[in-house]
């Protein structure tokens, strides 16, 4: 198995290196061989990008940002365990950590 020397510019390009690195993901069927590679943007909006529906309001000063984030904590457990550890949550029942 070799290193292309460049990266693919086309969807062609892209389906010939997975298949030679025995890769089992796939190109989206729609696209042609010889379509660019899709390029979507990357990263966030800045605040005068964002329609202004979906812009949040600031929050008012005497809130306890603290409080606010530990009110919803996240479901993934590995999060939760590490906002334990920060302090952001309360011990678990039974947790003598």
């Amino acid at each position: 198995m070799s290193t292309p020397a460049h990266a693919p510019q086309t969807v062609g390009e892209l389906r010939r290196l997975l298949d030679e690195l025995g890769n089992p993901w796939t190109v989206d069927p729609g696209l042609a061989d010889d379509d660019p590679l899709p390029d979507p943007p990357r990263g966030a909006l800045t605040e005068d990008e964002a329609p202004a529906e979906v812009r949040l309001a600031a929050l008012p000063e005497d809130v306890d940002l603290g409080d606010l984030i530990s009110s919803q904590p996240p479901a993934n457990p590995e999060l939760r365990a590490r906002w334990r550890e920060v302090g952001l949550l309360p011990p678990e029942e039974g947790d003598a950590s």
